[in-house]
């Protein structure tokens, strides 16, 4: 009985100490806050207070007071349902021992329990940006690394190196003779930066580093998926980049027009023209029966681009669950997302009376040319049917059986014939034409001056696409939970918890938009956010050097890669938001280091412990990208056309180059009309995601269909051939050579080809070589022009050419 008693007592005894709040808090922070405390919550779920444990997350309440039997907490730390907690272990059976004794006795907090300590993010790049030294160079940062690795440093570029170098990454056009003689033979100290200047002011400096830009917000003329419809006016948004970077429009600004251009700058067009962000990716706005589809994959693209570009951070990875190496829950991806649900594609008016006159005209436009289409039906119907018939009757037997046979009686047999002969009985407009009476030609020929006059004046309208909240009131966003139906848990419009983020308020009551995008776009242009100068800075260092501080662009979370000099991305950041968010002044700054005008040949040590060339002893040689390969062709031949902004320019292609196309030519790759707009540069032509021009293929172009941040960079042998054998290059060399024909001599045709080509006089070796070469080549083809035209190739495909030292 004693014994029985000493028992009952200690089980008491031992319970009671079980059921002690400070111990129970104690298990959930050892265990449970590093996911479920106050810098993030996942699943909605916040266990550093009692209110947090009662209210529960995304599942309902974690702890019903009282009742450890029906608390989900016990549940899922004692592994009994999923999902089993915390993730890759089991809590010790005591510590679960106290959470249950402690829920049972009704799970009070412990009193004077201080609020936990909010700890600072882990992660590097979730910590603020540190203050740099305000003395400190980008070279002293570079120096020490290569000190550290015990790595000398490469001597000074040449000066022919430095220009060509500065002209390429700033205007992706090589420089001219007489341009790399200017700074050649300019020996003052402030030659450098002044060259850096002047590239800085020049237009071409947009084109060059608006394609940049282009390349990570997955910009394209066209739609994608099956059809690949023209996104008409996708090309504003294209100037619009071009032009804000020409104007130095400050980084900050440039994304809140982006993000909220409409909602922070309502009354602006020109602000709202940044909108157009949300509308130059994929998407199925033209495949109807599919709304619903469309809508969810634009909100996916807008949530996982705009992640991406602005923060460097993979948000997509938690679309359908928690990401599995980040701080970010699903629930924020939904917070995120919900942010986008309210807005809808809308038209931007530039000029509000010249877009009410165009929208008129088409208007009355469109009903001329209901009636005029019918005429021509009529006029042409009979001969259309008259030339079908004389086809089918030259058919033979099976073939004319089968297209005469009703469509949905057809034989397996005869469809198969039907599908194997898709031109058989197509009529060209050619053969209609030639059968036309006297008086049907002289009908159609006065609609055909209708016509011409209905669309003498017929562009572009003022008019830009956009994006815009059409109320305050916004659509209910649900995340979906696995395994369960319905609509999922509603979760509100919020930010990142891990980075601080909060949910966003509702708009005030007098308010015509919910504000939502505006409250995004200022919280990732804030100066004290810890990513986006850093993304952004390190964007410009890598579009210098080849290779990003931070060598993913645009990963920035624990499976990227650490930088490389975190202190110089720290300082890069900072100068970034202290000169007021300046691009231009960042070029200056990197460009007038030592580093940046380091030589490209790195001594024998280098190479071997340093291949990479991470710790930037030398410059990284690179390809040029195939814009730039392009353009630089077209400028060395004469006939780079410099025309800037507009429709999407569309050059011809060899009927090679577009085999295989599903829709006809004449649609899918509409040949632009003006020649003279065939060779302009390549930022202003036309973008097609289903097709790619030989020179994009071969060197490693986009078609836009996802967010880029860095372009492949290859060596294949597609690409000398290109260059030796596409029509595009066949042209161009036959434009140089008809201008450097009119020289006359070997030697003049020699020293003009060298200085157009690579900015340079030919040493007296490659003018004995030249000389030869076109000499044997006049032999074969029979005059010096056509022995040019191999010169030229030859020159196009050279490393000096088509290489960045």
């Amino acid at each position: 009985m004693f014994l029985r008693g000493f028992v009952l007592i200690a089980s008491v005894e031992m319970a009671m100490a079980q059921a002690d709040p400070g111990r129970a808090v104690e298990v959930l922070r050892n265990n449970c806050l590093a996911c479920h405390g106050a810098s993030m919550q996942m699943s909605g779920l916040r266990l550093d207070t009692r209110e947090g444990l009662m209210k529960g997350g995304d599942k309902g309440p974690a702890v019903v007071a009282g009742s450890s039997a029906q608390s989900r907490l016990i549940k899922f730390v004692a592994h009994t349902a999923q999902p089993a907690m915390p993730p890759g272990k089991k809590l010790a059976e005591g510590d679960v021992a106290v959470l249950r004794a402690w829920i049972d006795g009704g799970a009070a907090w412990p009193s004077g329990e201080a609020k936990p300590e909010v700890k600072p993010p882990t992660w590097w790049s979730f910590r603020p940006v540190a203050p740099a030294a305000k003395a400190a160079t980008i070279d002293q940062f570079i120096a020490a690394k290569l000190a550290e690795q015990k790595l000398t440093p490469a001597a000074r570029a040449d000066r022919m190196a430095l220009v060509r170098r500065a002209y390429l990454d700033l205007h992706g056009l090589p420089p001219t003779f007489e341009q790399a003689q200017q700074f050649i033979n300019d020996k003052s100290p402030e030659a450098w930066p002044k060259l850096i200047d002047q590239l800085l002011t020049s237009l071409r400096y947009g084109e060059k580093w608006g394609r940049h830009w282009l390349d990570l917000v997955r910009y394209g003329d066209t739609a994608g998926f099956e059809q690949d419809p023209y996104l008409l006016d996708a090309w504003r948004y294209r100037d619009y980049v071009i032009d804000s970077f020409n104007a130095d429009k400050p980084y900050d600004r440039f994304i809140k027009e982006q993000i909220a251009g409409d909602e922070l700058w309502p009354d602006d067009p020109k602000a709202r023209m940044g909108t157009g962000y949300f509308t130059v990716g994929t998407n199925r706005d033209m495949l109807y029966k599919v709304e619903d589809i469309n809508r969810v994959e634009s909100l996916t693209d807008f949530v996982d681009t705009t992640s991406s570009v602005f923060l460097g951070l993979t948000v997509g990875c938690a679309r359908c669950h928690d990401h599995k190496f980040d701080p970010i829950p699903q629930r924020d991806y939904y917070r995120l997302q919900a942010i986008f649900t309210p807005a809808v594609k809308n038209r931007i008016f530039l000029d509000y009376n010249g877009a009410r006159g165009y929208d008129i005209g088409l208007n009355y436009r469109e009903f001329k040319l209901r009636d005029i289409g019918n005429e021509i039906d009529t006029i042409q119907k009979p001969y259309r049917e008259a030339i079908r018939k004389r086809k089918l009757a030259a058919l033979p037997k099976d073939l004319r059986e089968a297209f005469e046979a009703e469509e949905g009686k057809r034989t397996q047999e005869q469809s198969i014939l039907v599908d194997s002969n898709p031109a058989a009985l197509k009529i060209s407009q050619d053969e209609i034409f030639k059968d036309l009476s006297a008086d049907d030609r002289a009908r159609l020929d006065l609609l055909g001056r209708r016509l011409v006059g209905m669309y003498a004046n017929h562009t572009s309208g003022p008019i830009a696409p956009g994006v815009m909240d059409p109320d305050r009131v916004a659509p209910d966003t649900y995340m979906p939970l696995r395994g369960q139906g319905g609509l999922g848990v509603k979760v509100p419009a919020g930010l990142l918890t891990a980075l601080g983020g909060t949910d966003i308020p509702e708009p005030p009551p007098e308010a015509t938009t919910t504000y939502r995008r505006k409250a995004l776009a200022e919280w990732i242009a804030d100066p004290k956010h810890p990513l986006t100068a850093r993304v952004m800075a390190n964007r410009i260092w890598q579009f210098h050097f080849g290779r990003g501080l931070v060598a993913t662009p645009s990963d920035y979370g624990t499976r990227g890669q650490a930088p490389s000099h975190p202190e110089l991305l720290d300082m890069l950041a900072g100068r970034l938001v202290e000169g007021q968010w300046s691009i231009k002044a960042m070029h200056r700054l990197i460009m007038t280091s030592e580093t940046y005008q380091r030589s490209a040949n790195p001594s024998s040590e280098a190479r071997e412990k340093d291949p990479q060339n991470v710790w930037l002893s030398s410059f990284s040689r690179r390809r040029l990208t195939a814009e730039e390969v392009r353009d630089g062709v077209l400028q060395t031949a004469g006939t780079l056309n410099l025309k800037m902004g507009g429709r999407p320019v569309v050059p011809p292609q060899t009927k090679e180059e577009l085999y295989g196309m599903s829709q006809s030519p004449d649609n899918f790759w509409p040949v632009s009309w003006n020649k003279d707009d065939h060779t302009r540069r390549t930022v202003y032509t036309l973008v097609r995601r289903s097709y790619r021009p030989p020179m994009t293929e071969a060197f490693d172009g986009l078609d836009g269909t996802l967010h880029c941040a860095r372009r492949d960079e290859s060596t294949v042998a597609p690409q000398s051939l290109t260059l030796m054998n596409s029509d595009f290059a066949y042209s161009q060399a036959r434009a140089f050579a008809a201008r450097l024909s009119k020289l006359g001599s070997p030697a003049a045709i020699v020293s003009a080809a060298f200085k157009d080509a690579l900015a340079r006089e030919a040493t007296a070796e490659e003018q004995q070589l030249s000389k030869a070469f076109l000499e044997k080549q006049r032999e074969r083809t029979g005059s010096m022009e056509a022995a040019v035209v191999e010169l030229a190739r030859g020159l196009f495909n050279l490393n000096e050419f088509l290489y960045v030292d």
